[in-house]
């Protein structure tokens, strides 16, 4: 395959297509909730990509997958204490997330972390009239056929109040706020990640304070 056809086959250029007609894309990059914010439950997230089959490396992962959401059930308390004690890393500034998993800010958090059968590349699309989330699966069928694509999550632009920088933190990090006063802490991994942060119409440092 021609490198021309490789791009045209990328988790970007696959989410492209699911821009609304009418709508311009002023920025799009890949997504994944930072390292310190909050994880939502299982049961919490969402279901996406239900369409799709397990390909055969997702079946050989369901063990690894289900003995790491016991573990995590079952974890000692007292080595949760000692980490905690003896091992904690030095307290980031300021909080990850803010309003609960109902707020506009919970329900993106959780949208970050769909539950799907198959590896999927989650990729977050501002245009000039709403911030979406897009489902991109990387599973492939024997015979090539790529697996579906679809959005997950949806808000009109004018429910997102600012993006705040939070590269004091870790480079790529940002805070995404709503009208609801409620905020998510993000992670835009990989190469361009500015270029992101700088498409969202209000934009703030991690020195600037967190409006009202």
């Amino acid at each position: 395959m021609s490198r021309a056809g490789r791009d045209q086959e990328t988790p970007a250029a696959r989410a492209k297509a699911m821009v609304p007609a009418g709508d311009v894309l002023v920025g799009q990059h890949a997504v994944s909730l930072a390292d310190r914010a909050p994880r939502p439950g299982y049961f919490r997230r969402p279901r996406a990509l239900r369409s799709e089959r397990r390909t055969l490396g997702s079946w050989l992962m369901l063990p690894v997958n289900a003995a790491a959401r016991l573990y995590a059930m079952t974890w000692n308390p007292f080595d949760a204490f000692f980490e905690a004690v003896m091992w904690r890393e030095p307290k980031k500034p300021g909080e990850p997330f803010h309003g609960g998993w109902d707020s506009m800010a919970g329900h993106l958090a959780r949208a970050i972390v769909p539950r799907t059968r198959n590896s999927t590349a989650v990729m977050l699309q501002l245009t000039d009239r709403r911030l979406q989330l897009v489902y991109v699966s990387r599973a492939r069928s024997f015979t090539g056929v790529r697996g579906p694509v679809e959005v997950g999550w949806v808000t009109e632009l004018r429910n997102v109040t600012y993006v705040r920088d939070r590269s004091d933190v870790v480079g790529g990090d940002h805070e995404i706020g709503f009208v609801d006063g409620s905020w998510c802490s993000v992670h835009f991994w990989g190469h361009g990640w500015s270029r992101m942060a700088s498409a969202f119409p209000v934009r703030l440092s991690h020195l600037d304070p967190i409006p009202g």
